[in-house]
C-alpha cells in the first residue's frame, strides 16, 4: 500500500473518532449558566474525558526513553494530516 493511502486510511480512522467525539462534546450545550437547574456534574466530567481524548487524537502521544530523548508512540491528527500533504506535493 503507497505511503500516502496508508496516512489517508490513519486520517480518516482518526477524523470518523473525533466526530464521534464532537458528538458527545456537543452536549455539553445543554448547560446553560443562568439556570442551575441545568448544572449536571456527569456532563461536564464527560465533557473533560472527550476533549482529553479529543486531544489524544489530534496530538502526538510522546514518551520519554532511558536516556531522556522524547519518543512518538502515536502520532496525532495533526502531524498525520502534515505528513500526508507533504507527501503529496513531494509527488
Amino acid at each position: 500500500m503507497p505511503k500516502s493511502k496508508k496516512l489517508q486510511k490513519q486520517i480518516e480512522n482518526k477524523l470518523e473518532k473525533l466526530t464521534q467525539l464532537f458528538k458527545k462534546i456537543d452536549e455539553a450545550r445543554a448547560i446553560d449558566s443562568n439556570d442551575p437547574e441545568t448544572w449536571d456534574s456527569d456532563t461536564l466530567y464527560d465533557l473533560v474525558a472527550n476533549l482529553k481524548e479529543a486531544l489524544k487524537l489530534l496530538e502526538n502521544q510522546k514518551s520519554i526513553d532511558d536516556w531522556g530523548e522524547s519518543i512518538i508512540l502515536e502520532e496525532g491528527l495533526c502531524s498525520l494530516v502534515d505528513e500526508y500533504h507533504e507527501e503529496k506535493e513531494d509527488h
